[in-house]
């Protein structure tokens, strides 16, 4: 949030109906997570602390900001609207840092979450999110930094000194904003791309389950598109000093908690794919062990209809020996000597032998 600048006042109207729709989805979760039974011991207690934490960070921005906009208009109701329209422009130092400290600590535990996400899809090859992960501690450094150079800047007495800490300030605000945007959508795109990658590996084995609703489902839930989405509209118009980014901030402040709760939800609701769906060579073994059993059964259906008395079972008939690859014994052959030898006859097929003992 920048001071001295006129404030939209729907801007907060509009973040606290999303506030509004992240309380219902968060209420929803939790109870999804405590009665599902996808989650268990200290896993369900760890992710409900993450779901009420999140909520807990989104609806402070969303509070302060609510405080302040009824602070103003409580305070200068009876004036003429000049001291309400300096109320508004002017937002008390500590209200501001506060703010924003929640802001970015919102974004920071959305990233990890995606990285975290994206990992897993991925099937936890850590070379895939190497990026986003110092991508993402960088930007936590940043935002330290950031928010310290803006209480400063805000608190300073000295214009000079507040010229140069707001210089500094929108310098790494800019370069945050950069990192927090490259973390999002390179696992974005990951996640997408895995997401397409394991559907087309389903269908191409006909084991795909899902319509084609789910399957736009799945990739915007599971690659936070939304959350990319709010964030790279509300650094371009940052950048761009235009005065609707207080709606992309108020609203990307609620969507940096909703979007991970969202992921969790499904996850819980057994909605997502297990871990072991997510191989794209898992469905070809699926593929290559339907192929065994279906020889398998065609070799039960091709036997022939010649028994073994002594040894109680059915021997390969001529169409299973020559599936196995293995030439057919000579009838004459075997009708010749049979009578001399003890050992009878062997028919050999892959890893199987079939004997006959006098």
């Amino acid at each position: 949030m920048s001071s001295n600048v006129k404030i939209p006042i729907s801007s907060f109207i509009v973040e606290d109906w999303f506030n509004g729709l992240y309380t219902a989805t968060m209420l929803g979760t939790l109870w999804v997570i405590a009665y599902s039974g996808h989650f268990e011991g200290l896993r369900k207690k760890y992710h409900m602390a993450l779901v009420v934490f999140m909520y807990i960070c989104s609806t402070m921005h969303s509070s302060l900001q609510w405080f302040f906009y009824a602070g103003a208009i409580n305070a200068n109701e009876g004036t003429d609207g000049t001291e309400l329209v300096q109320a508004l422009t002017h937002l008390a130092p500590w209200l501001e840092i506060t703010g924003d400290t929640f802001f970015c600590l919102n974004i920071f535990i959305a990233d990890c979450l995606f990285i975290w996400r994206c990992w897993v899809v991925w099937q936890r090859r850590w070379i895939i999110v190497i990026l986003p992960i110092c991508a993402t501690i960088a930007g936590a450094v940043l935002a330290g930094f950031v928010i310290s150079v803006q209480a400063d800047a805000l608190e300073s007495n000295i214009t000079y000194v507040a010229v140069q800490k707001e210089r500094e300030f929108t310098t790494l605000i800019t370069a945050y904003f950069t990192l927090s945007i490259s973390t999002s959508l390179t696992t974005t795109l990951l996640i997408s791309l895995r997401v397409l990658l394991v559907q087309r590996a389903a269908r191409s084995v006909g084991m795909e389950k899902y319509s084609a609703y789910t399957h736009v489902v799945e990739i915007l839930v599971e690659s936070a598109a939304l959350y990319s989405a709010t964030l790279l509209v509300f650094v371009v118009l940052n950048t761009r000093m235009n005065i609707n980014f207080y709606y992309a901030q108020n609203i990307h402040a609620q969507i940096a908690g909703l979007t991970p709760t969202l992921i969790i939800l499904r996850v819980a609701a057994g909605k997502s794919r297990r871990d072991e769906e997510w191989s794209t060579s898992a469905k070809v073994e699926s593929l290559q062990f339907a192929a065994r059993s279906g020889l398998s059964q065609a070799s039960s259906s091709l036997q022939g209809h010649n028994s073994d008395p002594e040894m109680g079972f059915k021997a390969p008939g001529p169409a299973l020996v020559r599936l196995a690859g293995v030439s057919e014994p000579d009838s004459s052959s075997s009708e010749g000597n049979g009578s001399d030898s003890g050992l009878k006859s062997i028919r050999t097929l892959p890893s199987v032998q079939f004997a006959k003992v006098k």
